[in-house]
């Protein structure tokens, strides 16, 4: 206990210094623990949000970009393809189930997709679950609007409001509003944690019929009826009834072997992986710049201890001289280099999770992905371990250097 109240008063003494070697430790501590966190948060997010379907259909064109836009609502869709698209898709005897989605239009930035009521009776967006409602129930007629947890918090729209779509995935100044047009809302989506908290869904017709009607000073008749070239699509969600037709199928439709149709077939979760190679490799460099700041902390403690030995050469003579023995003042000095990493690789860890709580909003509301900033790994065990183990290493020289005080010397040089 002695020692310990040896080492507090020392530390104390020296408390701006003190506090600036913890504080550096920390900041590398912080940073790799906030990278790590949302590494491994979102590579799993990302993959859940694609483990509902094995094939997306789409326009020719970028197959991450189709991907994005279609499994997570980020960036623009390509374009659209014909409907023959997926009646094809549909009737196919290996496809299990053909999800289609329209994109389009927008309300406060939250994205309209047309679709199926399949989408909710059949499919699973994870294995074994399906979409509930939170409050009212799903579509069954045109212009009916089943909105995400996030539309419904974000916008404040309720069941049985009504409102009206921007043309547009995104509200920009001048984009025209569908006034003549409005959707209710029939329902609330229960919580998912995926993109589909950020997304309004509406029947197809729902889209169409808009875009149809704004031919309506081009000399249409009958606004009502919708012709066979407004029937597009952006994207088909398929999922197949074995594995064994991945292949052969994408194959098909990529090599325009499939009845005709100019398409690609793109495996979303082939495309995840690809694209978290990419940011591994960003992420790579941050934590090397984060161990080099770590690393140099650790150099800072071995400086702000040996440059105090100077000053406290008396102080350990005294204590020599009073019955002290070298292992003692060597431990004492060991234990203060151990006490300035811990307390920084710890707060360091704290403030990495503190941080990542913090954006979980911000992460939500671009990506629609839940992120959880109290998420604990043994890495960061290993890694508080080695901070301050690597804080004890550096601490060994100014230990010998007090080990090697000369008593005598010391003592008379105060006289």
């Amino acid at each position: 206990m002695n020692t310990l109240r040896i080492v507090y008063k020392n530390i104390k003494q020296r408390s701006l210094s003190s506090m600036l070697t913890i504080l550096s430790v920390l900041l590398g501590v912080g940073l790799v623990t906030a990278i790590l966190i949302l590494k491994n948060e979102s590579e799993e997010a990302f993959n859940q949000a694609a483990t509902g379907y094995e094939i997306i259909v789409g326009p020719k064109g970028s197959s991450l970009q189709l991907t994005l836009s279609t499994v997570y609502q980020i960036g623009l869709p390509i374009q659209n393809m014909p409907i023959k698209v997926y009646d094809l898709l549909k009737n196919d005897k290996r496809v299990r189930l053909a999800i289609p989605y329209v994109f389009g239009d927008n309300y406060k930035n939250f994205r309209i997709t047309g679709t199926v009521s399949e989408l909710f009776s059949e499919f699973e967006y994870k294995k074994g679950i399906r979409y509930k409602i939170d409050e009212g129930s799903f579509f069954s007629n045109d212009f009916e609007a089943v909105i995400g947890k996030e539309v419904a918090d974000k916008t404040g729209l309720k069941t049985g409001d009504t409102f009206s779509g921007s043309h547009g995935i995104e509200t920009y100044e001048g984009a025209s509003e569908h006034s003549e047009k409005k959707f209710k809302v029939t329902g609330i989506l229960s919580r998912t944690f995926t993109p589909s908290d950020r997304v309004i869904f509406v029947s197809m017709n729902s889209v169409w019929e808009l875009h149809n009607h704004e031919n309506e000073n081009n000399g249409s008749e009958d606004h009502h009826i919708i012709s066979d070239s407004m029937k597009t699509i952006s994207a088909v969600l398929l999922k197949l009834k074995s594995p064994v037709f991945f292949d052969l199928l994408r194959r098909q439709i990529n090599e325009n072997k499939y009845e005709g149709i100019n398409a690609q077939a793109v495996l979303p979760l082939f495309e995840i992986k690809q694209l978290f190679d990419i940011i591994g490799n960003i992420n790579s460099v941050i934590l090397v710049i984060a161990y080099l700041v770590i690393f140099t902390a650790a150099v800072s403690i071995l400086v702000s201890i040996y440059n105090s030995m100077n000053e406290r050469m008396r102080e350990i003579a005294i204590m020599r001289s009073l019955g002290a023995r070298r292992f003692l003042i060597m431990k004492i000095i060991i234990f203060e280099g151990m006490f300035l990493s811990a307390a920084g690789a710890v707060l360091g860890s704290i403030s990495g999770h503190i941080a990542v709580f913090l954006l979980e909003e911000k992460i939500s509301g671009l990506s629609g992905i839940k992120i959880s900033g109290f998420v604990f790994s043994m890495f960061e065990v290993y890694l508080i371990t080695g901070t301050v183990i690597l804080g004890i290493i550096v601490s060994i020289i100014p230990a010998v250097k007090a080990y090697r005080t000369d008593v005598s010397k010391n003592l008379n040089s105060g006289t």
